[in-house]
């Protein structure tokens, strides 16, 4: 293994997790840059985005730590981040695909910092109508809209698909996916994330503070639910006969507690009840990532982008997007 220092000194500007519970658990600090080895990439970071499981890991989300170990994942960088868009700056000797002066997007492990590494698998070329900030709010939200709507609820050309919570950064994302893929879109957000999805191609727009969409007639044969402010009931009520409940979010408020208790209420419907349900978590594979780049270079879909805050302030983007004020992407840009 060969340390690749960007500076003199081999050090770096990061943001760092010391502790758990509010974002006030976040450092802006030098630090020492990170490793290559030999299937690593090195990546000079542009920009990074904040999702979910940013904010669950700062505060310490049990859950998030349960799931980790079910997917026997490593214990995790102590720089948050993993959307990022940057220059490849370095490359392990296995590594063949990637080389440095490469603009690349993806997911990498602690990317709210100068420097961070990926792999080959989890890291593709950026499309060039792309700027690093868009590219940068891709990632995790739109691997996890992909993933619910083509390969869990399994959406066919001609099907009707609903979006409850539309106006979140996985929300964005899949109103266009669902599109791209064929169906007829229903896009559920609030008044005041109606001007942000309204350029995005859904079919129907629905402001639930306004209506209750459950009070249609229409029915659906997919439901991606990202809000996850309705009960599995309800949700399941407004299906066709056999369609399916696909469940991507977590709330950002009621704690984990109330985290837990969806889940297994999810569980007890698709196990027990034998109902169409799922609750997921999405994977990083590089093939995803290729199919999202054909559709960003076709523009079929684009991210959608509510703040940019520098790394420095990257405690207040944390803030910000899980005020429940956010819509969208809040992206952490670099340089």
């Amino acid at each position: 293994m060969v340390v690749i220092g960007p500076g003199s000194a081999g050090t770096m500007k990061a943001v760092v997790q010391d502790g758990s519970g509010s974002a006030d658990v976040l450092h802006f600090c030098e630090i020492e840059a990170p490793a290559v080895g030999a299937d690593r990439v090195l990546v000079r970071v542009h920009a990074a985005s904040v999702n979910a499981a940013d904010y669950h890991i700062v505060h310490g989300v049990p859950l998030v730590r349960v799931i980790r170990k079910l997917l026997r994942q490593s214990r995790p960088s102590l720089v948050r981040g993993v959307d990022v868009a940057g220059v490849v700056e370095a490359v392990g000797k296995d590594v063949t695909q990637l080389h440095p002066g490469d603009e690349v997007f993806g997911i990498g492990a602690g990317t709210w910092a100068e420097y961070a590494t990926g792999t080959e698998q989890s890291l593709v070329i950026k499309p060039a109508r792309l700027s690093f900030i868009e590219a940068g709010a891709v990632g995790v939200a739109a691997l996890t809209a992909l993933q619910g709507l083509r390969d869990r609820g399994r959406v066919t050309p001609g099907q009707s698909v609903l979006v409850y919570g539309a106006g979140g950064g996985v929300g964005t994302f899949a109103v266009q996916i669902a599109k791209a893929l064929g169906a007829h879109v229903t896009a559920v957000t609030s008044t005041r994330n109606m001007a942000l999805v309204q350029p995005l191609g859904a079919d129907e727009l629905v402001d639930y503070t306004k209506e209750d969409v459950a009070k249609r007639e229409s029915r659906y044969d997919v439901i991606l639910d990202v809000a996850a402010t309705r009960s599995g009931g309800e949700l399941r009520r407004m299906l066709v006969p056999g369609g399916m409940l696909v469940c991507a979010g977590a709330a950002k408020r009621g704690g984990w507690l109330g985290i837990l208790v969806r889940l297994l209420a999810m569980i007890v419907r698709s196990r027990v009840l034998r109902q169409h349900v799922v609750f997921y978590v999405a994977s990083v594979r590089r093939e995803d990532l290729a199919y999202l780049k054909e559709r960003l270079e076709a523009g079929d879909v684009r991210p959608a982008i509510d703040r940019t805050y520098p790394l420095a302030d990257a405690r207040e983007a944390v803030r910000y997007a899980m005020s429940g004020q956010s819509r969208a992407k809040v992206v952490i840009t670099v340089r």
